[in-house]
């Protein structure tokens, strides 16, 4: 089964993508292709909180860390997480990336790919109905947050921010809305006193791979997962957080990124300098 996987180019997606593929690397005859998206939005150079995580999760990553890397260490090295450009040689796919939508590594991707299943995780982009039915079994989105209360952008912060125990995930078919399709499965990771925003969305995430890899060999043994509609009691859809909602995050203690969950990310990497300027980032968010 080909499988295409839309996510974004920052570490999040990085690290979700080592644990993804390699679950997708076990199952019978299933062949991965991914496509990266790369977006910043005016909000995150003018909302100070997101352009401090725009920075940890995609201009040190890539600006520097990856590059630097990937010349030491080549294709990586053996238990170690891996940059995409380390995946895509470490499993002979194809790693594109996509600054909008009609971008030809998105367009080229559908044509001479052909997916069987299009997966939707992080991508940054809103995927067009037109789009959406160009595979056999359709398009579907790993949503880090319980549908349909927290749909929208920011799940796992809208979350914790409303004083939830459990994030949720939600494994959904792409509908015209934002969010909105059939359910195909759902989960759910705690909220444990002390760790971020960033870390109980990667949390999430990891819990949606499995979602993925369940659904992709369902498919594949001719199994497949009825759909179910959603409640049609959504509140909103929710955007990026304003500066003030940043502000009673803060006061409630709840943090967006710790330095040592950030440091023990990079060490996943092979990543280990105690020079980097990270401490005042992760300390303001």
């Amino acid at each position: 089964m080909k499988v295409l996987i839309l996510s974004k180019r920052d570490l999040t997606s990085t690290v979700m993508l080592n644990d993804l593929l390699e679950r997708l690397a076990t199952l019978p005859d299933c062949q991965p292709r991914v496509v990266l998206a790369e977006r910043t939005r005016p909000v995150e150079l003018a909302v100070p909180e997101l352009t401090r995580m725009k920075y940890l999760e995609r201009d040190l990553p890539f600006g520097t860390l990856f590059p630097r890397l990937e010349a030491e260490n080549g294709q990586g090295t053996a238990g170690r997480l891996k940059t995409p450009n380390q995946l895509a040689r470490h499993y002979g796919i194809d790693i594109g990336v996509a600054r909008h939508i009609e971008d030809l590594a998105l367009t080229d991707a559908l044509a001479s790919f052909a997916p069987d299943l299009i997966v939707s995780a992080r991508f940054s982009f809103l995927i067009p109905p037109h789009l959406c039915v160009r595979s056999r079994h359709g398009t579907v989105n790993v949503h880090p947050g319980a549908l349909p209360h927290y749909a929208g952008l920011y799940p796992h912060f809208f979350s914790m921010l409303a004083g939830e125990t459990e994030l949720g995930c939600s494994l959904h078919v792409i509908d015209e809305g934002i969010d909105s399709g059939p359910i195909l499965a759902e989960g759910r990771v705690p909220i444990r006193p002390g760790r971020s925003a960033f870390a109980h969305n990667l949390d999430s995430h990891l819990l949606g791979n499995r979602l993925i890899a369940d659904l992709v060999k369902s498919l594949h043994d001719d199994r497949p997962i009825e759909p179910v509609p959603q409640r049609k009691s959504k509140v909103k859809s929710n955007t990026y957080p304003t500066s003030a909602e940043f502000e009673s995050f803060h006061r409630a203690g709840h943090s967006l990124i710790g330095e040592g969950e950030y440091r023990d990310i990079l060490d996943r990497f092979g990543i280990d300098e105690e020079n980097l300027e990270i401490a005042a980032a992760t300390r303001a968010g």
